[in-house]
């Protein structure tokens, strides 16, 4: 029963430098290594399991394994705590058995290099070669030096199958540690690739929404270019491109105040205004895809929030309600006011390809689109800016027969 509580406990010390170097693997101070592999190292010294005749001595794992993974200053520190051990256990020559180390502490100094670019199948056999090389050289030339040679046939020989026994064991410690420090540098990996979805799912946020005012700014440049034009039209058009140019600046600032945000101004909005600023600034886009623009806005009604992100919101539903018409269509855009529970619903209708039920479900989710070379995030801006809004989205659509946006907003409370 004594045999096997200290074989357990052998095991388990061997082992215990897991516990500590799973946090603090990335550590290289060869000290913190010591320490690490030490403890095991002394403990499986004062604790020796006694089986078949044999001494099943563990020391060599910690000696060995802190010895390869914490470099040339922690072998030193590792032997020299050894050797000063083993003069405070005593029953041994010293000088004697400094020098059946020797041969081992020589062949780790060579084995640095190797061990450091070894894959981890190396690493293993590499450790298992050590740890053997260490028991037949120490114990043997220590019996030569002790005079006794007969000692490798007599005793050795026979206690083969408890040195393979810790071989295997040495082996297992360091399949635990590569295995620790393959999933860390998996999970840097992951991290690294989420900081890089990141910064692309930034990118083309910021490309998405400013293409929308560049589009507008653009078909707006095209009509003044038109001999024909008015003066009273060519100054109304002028001055929806100089607001565009500015819609376009205020959400790269947007997108640059994320590493400092800035309270949001929140204001009144009147609704048939910012609907027909709107339906005004698609009206270009609209006209180059032959789709007509419907808006009847007769009603009154306010509602608070950001003017430039909700009008920003409502672009990007009309202009992906364009973009689905690519043979052409009609363009609704109406609200409707329920002064008994304060709200209005602002309805945007087309007449394109519609959706599945499935594609309704997953709008608003980043880097999902219906459109083929769409990121997604034109949507989830716009479920973002009526939720701001203290608002809802309400889509309804069947695949051939068009979609209809039904946004409900609180009103604005009377002064």
């Amino acid at each position: 029963m004594l045999f096997h509580s200290d074989l357990i406990l052998n095991a388990f010390i061997i082992f215990l430098p897991l516990i500590f170097y799973r946090p603090f693997y990335k550590r290289k101070n060869p000290f913190f290594l010591y320490v690490l592999f030490l403890v095991p190292l002394l403990i499986t010294m004062t604790f020796p399991v006694k089986i078949f005749d044999s001494v099943l001595d563990l020391r060599g794992i910690p000696l060995v394994i802190g010895s390869l993974y914490g470099g040339l200053y922690t072998t030193l520190l590792l032997f020299g705590s050894l050797l000063a051990y083993r003069q405070a256990l005593g029953g041994i020559d010293l000088f004697h058995y400094a020098i059946a180390l020797i041969p081992t502490a020589v062949l780790l100094l060579i084995a640095f290099k190797t061990f450091d670019g070894a894959s981890a199948k190396k690493r293993m056999l590499l450790v298992f070669g050590m740890c053997f090389f260490l028991r037949v050289t120490v114990v043997n030339i220590y019996a030569l030096l002790e005079g006794n040679p007969s000692f490798f046939m007599a005793s050795f020989v026979p206690s083969l199958p408890i040195i393979l026994v810790q071989c295997v064991m040495a082996v297992m410690l360091v399949f635990m540690i590569e295995t620790i420090r393959a999933q860390h540098r998996m999970q840097e990996e992951i991290i690294q690739a989420e900081k890089m979805k990141v910064v692309s799912e930034i990118a083309a946020s910021v490309a998405h929404e400013v293409r929308n005012p560049l589009t507008s700014v653009r078909g707006f440049i095209q009509l003044l270019s038109d001999p024909s034009l008015g003066d009273r039209k060519r100054q109304e058009f002028s001055a929806i491109t100089l607001e565009e140019l500015d819609r376009a600046e205020s959400i790269i600032s947007d997108y640059l105040s994320l590493a400092k945000p800035q309270i949001e101004k929140l204001e009144p909005i009147v609704l048939e205004e910012a609907l027909a600023k709107a339906s005004q600034i698609l009206s270009s886009y609209a006209n180059l895809q032959n789709v007509e623009i419907a808006a009847d806005l007769t009603s009154s009604a306010t509602v608070y929030g950001s003017k430039s992100k909700f009008r920003q919101a409502i672009i990007n539903i009309g202009k992906n309600a364009i973009e689905a018409m690519p043979g052409g269509g009609k363009l609704s855009l109406a609200f409707t006011v329920n002064e008994q529970a304060r709200t209005v619903t602002v309805t945007i209708a087309d007449t394109g390809i519609g959706m599945s039920e499935q594609q309704i479900n997953r709008l608003g989710a980043p880097y999902y689109s219906t459109k083929e070379k769409g990121t997604g995030l034109g949507t989830m801006v716009i479920f973002s800016v009526i939720r701001g809004m203290n608002g809802r989205i309400d889509v309804r659509s069947k695949e051939g027969a068009g979609t209809t946006y039904y946004i409900m907003l609180p009103l604005a409370q009377r002064a």
